[in-house]
Parts: C-alpha cells; structure tokens; sequence
C-alpha cells in the first residue's frame, strides 16, 4: 500500500481550527454554560435532595427546573419522566437492564428487535440482558446509506416481541430514521395487547436532541435517551432519559444507593425519577445544560441551516472524483467518506487536521454492525459533521481540503 499522500497545504501555520467533529461532541459549547458550571461550584456547591439549608434547596431548584424544562421540550407527560443519569449511555442501560431480564419485565422466551445502525451504548447492553434473560434479539439491515424501511423493521416484530430499540439519527451517515411511522404501526399492535406484553418503543436520541424537534407524542416512543453534550450544545457527564408513564411501575432500578429519599429504607425508592437516580447528581453539569436550554436559538431557523448546511456538504463531496461518500443530504451536516484503499480513514484525518486544521472524526464511530453494509467493515468511515455554529465557510473549506487530498492520490496511482 503506498504511503499516505503529502499534501502541500498553503493553510498557515496559525491556521484556524475547523471543528468537523461535532456528531462525537459538540463545539464549542452554548452560550452561558461555563459560566453558569462555574457560578453554581463558586456559589452554591451543595448536593440535591441532601439537607434542609438553603444551599441544598437552591441545588434542589435546579434539578427541578431542568428537569421541568426538558419534559416540556420533548412534550413529555410529567416532570416526572424524565430521570437523570451520567449521560446517554448510561441512560440507555438504565431502561435496557431495568427491564430486560430473568425476573423482569422483558424475560425470557422475549423477542427483541433492533438494527444494524445501532450504536454500541444500544447494541452492547441489550446483548448482555438477553443473554440473562434468554431472550432472542433480531437485527433489522440498513441500506448502503444507513437507512431503515418502516415496512422491514415491522415485519420482523411477532408475538413475541417485546422491545423495539431504534436510533433517532445514525451517528456514522447522518440518515434520519422513520421513527414516527414505526412508532404509529407499533402502537396498533398495542392496542390488540394486554398491558402485560405490550412493545416498548426505545429510541436513541443522541445524535437528534437538540438538533431536531422531539415531540415524545408524535414520535410514538415510549422511552427516549440523550445527552447535553451534543445537538444540545450542553456539557459532558449528564443524559436523560424519559420513559412513559405506563413503564413507570414496571421498570427496575439497575443500580442502588443512596437518593435522598427514606434513607431508613434498604431499598430503592418505588416511584420515579427517584428510582433510577441513586447517588449523587452532577450538579455543575446540570447547571451548564440548563444554560443551554435557555440559549438555545428557535429550533426552527437553525434546522434550516443545518439542512443548507448539509445539502452544501453532500453536494460539495458529491461532486469529488476518487471517493465515494455514503448518506445523503438531510436535516444534519453529517456525511461519511472512503477515500479507497490507497488512504485509510484514520491517515486522512490526520492529514486534515495537519495540514488544513480540519477536524474530523475516523473509524467505526461505535457502530461496528453499519459498516458491514457500507462496505467500509476493516477500516471504516472518515466522518465529517456539523452542528450549531457551523459555517458555510467551513463546509467550503472542507471539501476544498478533501478535493485537494483524493487529486493527490489520483495523481500517485
């Protein structure tokens, strides 16, 4: 295999950073969320829900208002659906163990169906409480865009299917999935259910909270998890997650420790969010995503932007002789690339970020099972992804650098 070609770059040695990686976190952060991270550790510094003085109460507010704040922005039944967790991931495991197991809910002989866009946070848990609870899991395959068809995903689902576990948004192609018309088809199949075996609709939010509107009603899921650090332009270590107020009762608490609630008891509050928030809360990390709830723009006008933003980047790729580019243009600025054999994923985003201070992100993505139908299963994707805050400018920029990269290998082979 030839080395990696080098580029001549006429970028500057005090070049500016282009931050294309934004489908792994967001950057940089909303307005007000440092400061509202460092405010609450200078001012207030107390833990929630652990004493009566009136730092504890102010600790407390805030809990309460974010989490207020979020049941409204996915137009959740209550407050009290949405719980608190070290973020999405463990939001994820939060409902899948709380749920799928020998003695729970979701047990043994259950069918459970998932897809092969999935993410490992989705994939790897529910493999696990399957396993113990000897349920069998069924993936559904994408097309070679990353895209799930509403009719494949509910002809697998039988009688005894009991979880349906979908991402929002594929994190590798940026392909939004037809969650609103599965959910709609699966709530029929509810209706002719006993409560006792109805689906649960499990969505993986991560990469569309924040970017996409989220009416929990409309899409039809019954449980929802997300981080702040993304579309939300929030910090690291916080995630939420909603679950309907039917599983409420039914769902079990996957870690145990203190809350705050009856501490004389030896056993997890029996009531939610409490029942799934043991320990203590990451109350600077709540401060700082209330920040950015509070500054984050209209949806409305910045999904514009991203779509134009993302119409720019496929048709700018597109466009480039040498490489094949997979996804297409839609609501998010993501958009995955294979420049062939002559240069792996992970040499040409060192060569963007060297040469042209882009930065972008190479590999699988977490998300191993993709690749296998994009053709891109040794070595995966170099992915370039955009969010709030993302120029047309550095989309331009971007598919200058990639154009000049894929002439340079044309021109060595």
């Amino acid at each position: 295999m030839p080395s990696p070609p080098a580029v001549d770059s006429t970028v500057p040695e005090s070049k500016h950073r282009i931050y294309l990686d934004h489908a792994a976190t967001s950057w940089p952060k909303a307005d007000g969320v440092t400061d509202a991270m460092v405010e609450f550790m200078t001012n207030v510094g107390a833990s929630a829900s652990r004493g009566n003085h009136a730092s504890a109460m102010k600790a407390s507010e805030r809990v309460r208002s974010l989490r207020s704040k979020l049941a409204r922005f996915v137009n959740a039944e209550s407050a009290d659906c949405v719980s608190f967790h070290s973020g999405c991931t463990s939001a994820l495991n939060a409902v899948v163990h709380g749920l799928v197991g020998p003695s729970h809910d979701i047990g043994r002989g259950s069918h459970i169906l998932t897809s092969s866009v999935e993410h490992n946070a989705v994939l790897r848990p529910m493999l696990v409480a399957a396993k113990a609870a000897d349920a069998r899991v069924e993936e559904v395959a994408s097309d070679a865009n990353g895209s799930l068809q509403v009719n494949e995903v509910i002809g697998k689902i039988d009688d005894a299917t009991r979880l349906v576990a979908l991402s929002h948004v594929s994190n590798v192609t940026g392909t939004v999935q037809p969650i609103a018309e599965i959910g709609e088809a699966i709530a029929e199949i509810n209706q002719s259910r006993n409560a006792s075996n109805r689906i649960l609709f499990l969505c993986d939010a991560a990469q569309s909270l924040g970017y996409v509107p989220i009416d929990i009603q409309t899409l039809g899921v019954r449980a929802l998890a997300a981080p702040a650090h993304k579309g939300c332009g929030g910090p690291p270590g916080i995630g939420m997650l909603y679950l309907s107020p039917e599983w409420h009762d039914r769902i079990q608490p996957w870690m145990q420790g203190g809350t705050g609630h009856d501490g004389r008891s030896d056993a997890m509050p029996q009531t939610m969010p409490g029942k799934l928030e043991p320990g203590t809360m990451n109350l600077p990390a709540i401060a700082g995503w209330t920040a950015a709830m509070n500054s984050m723009a209209a949806l409305e006008d910045s999904a514009t932007e991203l779509a134009a933003l993302s119409q720019q980047l496929h048709v700018g790729l597109n466009g480039i002789d040498g490489i094949q580019v997979f996804g297409r243009p839609g609501p998010l600025p993501i958009a995955s690339l294979d420049f062939g054999p002559e240069l792996p994923p992970d040499d040409a985003a060192a060569i963007l970020d060297a040469e042209f201070g882009i930065e972008v992100r190479s590999g699988h993505h977490c998300a191993a099972r993709i690749h296998r139908h994009l053709g891109t299963d040794s070595a995966g994707t170099l992915r370039i992804s955009g969010g709030h805050g993302t120029t047309p400018e550095e989309i331009d920029a971007v598919i200058a650098a990639v154009a000049e990269i894929a002439a340079q290998i044309t021109s060595l082979t």
